[in-house]
């Protein structure tokens, strides 16, 4: 048996994600513990779509798990994944797993207005 390999570089999510897709933008704040807050105002769908590197990382197939804090309200899930567990973590935030189907988009995907702080993010291929 093999190990399993994180193919996402930054597991801690210590760097800011610059590339979020939505209408009227995403503030950024870094905190104290060296994460990054992402706020976005207005109630649409807002997602981290980081270009052609998100992409290739993100295909058909592989398991993404995201652990995260967010505001009382906003959905967070994983575009076009298939659901496989869920929970929260000791510290209480909030962590699902998914399995990405099809073709299309493969982001952190969010409904509503609100902050989002990624706490861990792991990706994996999807026979491991």
């Amino acid at each position: 048996m093999g190990y399993i390999t994180n193919l996402y570089t930054d597991p801690s999510c210590h760097k800011q994600l610059n590339t979020w897709t939505s209408s009227g933008g995403v503030n950024v704040e870094r905190l104290a513990g060296g994460r990054y807050r992402y706020t976005h105002a207005d109630n649409g769908t807002w997602s981290l779509a980081n270009l052609q590197k998100w992409s290739e990382l993100m295909r058909s197939g592989r398991v993404v798990v995201v652990a995260y804090t967010a505001t009382s309200g906003l959905n967070v899930e994983i575009e076009n994944g298939t659901p496989l567990a869920s929970d929260t973590t000791p510290s209480g935030a909030t962590w699902k797993a998914a399995k990405t189907v099809g073709g299309g988009n493969h982001s952190i995907l969010c409904h509503g207005g609100g902050s989002l702080t990624l706490e861990a993010l792991a990706v994996y291929e999807g026979d491991e």
